[in-house]
């Protein structure tokens, strides 16, 4: 139900009937004509025109029966107004163009207009708790899926509508099944006149200190064909991603090579999309990006052990040098109406570079030196994986009937060169009582290869309950070999080996699993449960000393879920899974990693499979304008894999990874969203309420503790936006954390973390575009010295140029207040550590911004 103003049907506000029918619509203007639409699926839409009268306060209508809608031989298209939120089986949809953005916005901008949606500082995006992790275009991969290129953009106006489904597996979409864990995946449909056409955007600019941004996306869609090509290229630690937001962070995705300090990037792609006569579906992109990152870092260690405590003081400054190309390629055959097949490649290359010169020394709590260390450690890498599916799945005559066959490799190949050199001194009192001197080559190099397959069958026992038999075979082998030698001065050439550092490890797993399930789906009920049994065979040979290790287990995997919608729009579901995971093969190979001499990580061939228990509850109702979401969640695991830590005499550390028993933890997430419309003005209001509850079991010093940590958060978030010309969107979020420790003398840490940020813009007159965002973060953990609080504050001036307001000139201002400061602080079990980075500060950058506007030839 909606109600628009009749002379340019503009939305007015609109709501959602109860499961009685019942529907009430505020904030309508009086003396004012409008329309009232309402629509439901399989009825004809209905509309008719109101208007209150000066003197009325509530307009009561009679009970409205909506005709059912039938399409006779040929569809029948019937064009109406669109109410702005839609909730469907299994998908919830919002009608763009009621909601009101600045112009020239892009996907990013209008999902955070959007009820229940989160969009963190790196553009990460939640809804209603759970993540987004993959993005379509009409029905189609864009660049990969990647959702961050897409938000970022792809225009606004161009949208239709804004889909939001769960991002199941092609089993899991054909045999309708859910195990609740699931990321939710968005499906943008594009505007009609956008789907033939050129659109994009380009930009450059140019700052204060050298900065610079440079990049653009141009598009060209015409039906079922979608061509894209993007590049980017900046040094203001934006990575491989463009965008007119203000982050500075120099917290840096794993895609640009990963680590803090300061970044320059390139990046470059292109995304087709088509189809091959009336069966034939195809899809690809190709994604290049390189980057350079130099990082200067200081930290302070306080080791706590169960007698004693000391410090460990280092100094850091790396650069490294990451380039990464992916290419995707996915193919559809529809060999008939019951039958399909699908196809999926990926390949994706990475080379990076790196020197690490670290200065450390470790003190006791009276200031008497432990040991020192000059170390200097440089790797180059090489690395590969290439990925392939096959599905194919058919559907027979009989409702509810169907096979599904699905097979999976992946390949992975690392290798590297690392050069170790350095000088370690240990004292007595004060005074070097020992000297060990390191100059290593290392060459290392990881192979993985994964085959999975899997089949299913699915058969109705009557009109309600289905059976879904699932044989699964998987088998994965590892191979990790390091050679290590030292370097020979007589000979100068590193050819002296060092057996403690080098060895070849194998590592097998071979895992069936047959299981079996039963759904039911009637009416408003749906449920499911089943097992299956796993039979894991895992192998661990040591190959440099001829030692096999045999490990034979087997596992049930239950699983069971439960789901009720209570009314149109609401909906509750209770999941439960269990799942083996098997150690990797780093944690396995017994050959120490001493790239920090004063850190040597070990590995361990004795290590167990974990197995995860998880149950979780999810609740979510729209009613009206109003949003809320509830979930619950517990876990439990056996054999967890944690890392235990020891010293010896002389302060060198070790760590390893053993398993542990008897950790678990429990969460909860209470979202609640609701607007307000009062004719120009918008005002939206986000709660959020989060908590946990962690036990932990692990070591210190060699010695078992257990730690307990409790966290409880609120959020409160506002929009307030007036016509297109002000909008004004403050948030405050408090976190309070504490954590208890027992089993040895180790103080507990508490402490609370504050966060408020405040966006706006100002768009009058029509060519001007005055922007605002303002970040406050409070963190009590801090150590002494350095500032509790940081205010990040920027601004913009966008100028609109041009007849049709295609281009504008931006001015902006980053840290305003040069408060930007890279300072942590992290505790645990066995340590407190303070660390300060390296970060980006103020700086000026002047943009020109062009978008690209051609549809059907106009």
């Amino acid at each position: 139900m909606a109600v628009y103003l009749a002379k340019d049907s503009s939305l007015v506000n609109y709501a959602l009937t109860t499961r009685k029918g019942e529907f009430t619509i505020e904030d309508v203007p009086v003396n004012t004509a409008c329309n009232l639409v309402i629509t439901n699926r399989g009825y004809e839409p209905f509309s008719m025109a109101v208007s209150l009268a000066a003197d009325a306060k509530v307009l009561v209508l009679d009970t409205i029966l909506l005709v059912k809608s039938f399409n006779e031989l040929k569809a029948v298209t019937v064009t109406a107004l669109r109410p702005p939120v839609s909730v469907k089986p299994d998908t919830l949809e919002f009608n763009v163009s009621s909601f009101k953005t600045m112009p020239n916005a892009m996907i990013e901008d209008l999902l955070k207009q959007l009820p229940g949606v989160e969009v963190d500082k790196d553009g990460n995006v939640t809804i209603n708790g759970k993540k987004v992790s993959k993005l379509m275009v009409d029905g189609r991969e864009f660049f990969g899926g990647d959702p961050k290129i897409a938000l970022k953009n792809l225009p606004k106006d161009i949208i239709d509508k804004l889909q939001v489904v769960d991002n199941k597996t092609k089993e899991a979409r054909f045999n309708k099944t859910s195990d609740g864990n699931e990321d939710l995946a968005i499906n943008l449909t594009l505007k009609k006149e956008a789907q033939k056409g050129w659109f994009g955007r380009v930009s450059a600019g140019y700052g204060t200190n050298d900065r610079y941004e440079g990049g653009g996306m141009v598009n060209f869609f015409n039906g079922n064909k979608q061509f894209s090509i993007i590049g980017n290229a900046n040094n203001t630690n934006r990575g491989s991603i463009s965008g007119g937001d203000f982050n500075i962070s120099t917290s840096r995705s794993t895609l640009d090579g990963g680590g803090g300090g300061l970044t320059r990037s390139a990046s470059g792609g292109m995304n087709f999309s088509d189809n091959i006569g009336r069966q034939i579906k195809l899809n690809g992109s190709y994604f290049y990006n390189n980057s350079h990152t130099d990082n200067l870092s200081r930290s302070q260690r306080k080791n706590i052990l169960p007698d004693t405590s000391f410090w460990y003081n280092s100094d850091n400054n790396s650069v490294n040098d990451y380039s990464n190309h992916r290419f995707t390629l996915n193919a559809s055959y529809n060999i008939d109406t019951l039958t399909e097949i699908h196809i999926t490649s990926n390949v994706n290359t990475n080379i990076s570079n790196s020197i690490n010169g670290k200065v450390a020394n470790s003190k006791t709590d009276n200031g008497e030196l432990i040991n020192t260390s000059q170390n200097t450690f440089s790797t180059k890498g090489d690395g590969k994986n290439l990925s392939g599916e096959f599905f194919i799945s058919h559907r027979f005559h009989k409702q509810g009937r169907g096979l599904t066959l699905g097979i999976n490799y992946n390949y992975n190949d690392q290798t590297s060169l690392s050069d170790n050199i350095g000088q370690n001194d240990f004292y007595r009192n004060n005074l070097v009582d020992s000297t060990d001197l390191v100059n290593q080559r290392s060459t290392g190099s990881n192979i993985g290869k994964m085959l999975n397959f899997t089949a299913t069958y699915a058969e109705p026992l009557n009109k309600y309950i289905s059976a879904i038999f699932r044989y699964n075979y998987s088998k994965n082998n590892n191979y990790s070999d390091k050679f290590t030698n030292r370097f020979n001065a007589v000979t100068g050439k590193y050819d002296l080996e060092d057996s403690a550092f080098t060895n070849a490890f194998r590592n097998t797993n071979i895992t069936h699993t047959p299981d079996l399930n039963f759904t039911y789906n009637k009416d408003k009920y749906r449920a499911a449960i089943g097992s299956g049994v796993q039979f894991l065979t895992q192998d661990n040979l040591t190959i440099t000393t001829g030692n096999l290790l045999h490990q034979y287990y087997m596992n049930f995997t239950p699983s069971a879920n439960v789901g009720y919608n209570f009314s149109k729009t609401g909906n509750i579901s209770i999941y439960y899974n269990g799942r083996s995971q098997q150690p990797s093969i780093q944690q396995l190979q017994p050959v120490p990693d001493n790239s920090n001499p004063l850190y040597v990580q070990l590995g361990n061939p004795d290590l167990r499979p974990s197995f995860f228990h998880n149950v979780n509850m999810q609740v979510r109702e729209t009613r009206g304008n109003s949003y809320w979401f509830a979930g619950l969640g517990f876990n439990s695991t056996q054999n967890q894999i944690i890392t235990q830590t020891w010293f010896d005499d002389v302060g060198k550390q070790y760590s390893q990874p053993v398993n542990v028993n008897g950790n678990f933890g429990t969460s909860g997430n209470l979202q609640y969203s609701k607007t307000w419309k009062k004719r120009d003005m918008v005002l939206r209001m986000n709660l959020g309420s989060n908590g946990y509850f962690n036990r932990n079991k692990t070591y210190s010093n060699l010695q078992p503790i257990t730690a307990n940590s409790y966290s409880l958060s609120q959020s409160i978030g506002l929009n307030l936006m007036y016509k297109q010309s002000l909008s004004i969107m403050p948030t405050y979020t408090i976190r309070f954390n504490k954590t208890h420790y027992t089993g040895q003398s180790v103080q507990d840490a508490s402490f609370n973390t504050k966060t408020f940020s405040l966006s706006a813009f100002w768009n009058e007159p029509k060519w001007l575009i005055l922007e605002n965002n303002l970040q406050y973060n409070y963190n009590s953990q801090i150590a002494q010295g350095f500032s509790k609080s940081v205010t990040m504050w920027s601004a913009a001036a966008n100028v609109l140029l041009f007849k049709k307001q295609q281009a504008m000139l931006r001015l902006a201002i980053y840290d305003i207040l040069k408060q930007n400061a890279g300072v942590s602080r992290t505790i645990t079990q066995t340590f407190i550590e303070d660390r300060q980075t390296q970060v980006l500060q103020q700086y000026f950058l002047l943009s020109f911004i062009y978008n690209i506007r051609n549809f059907g030839g106009k």
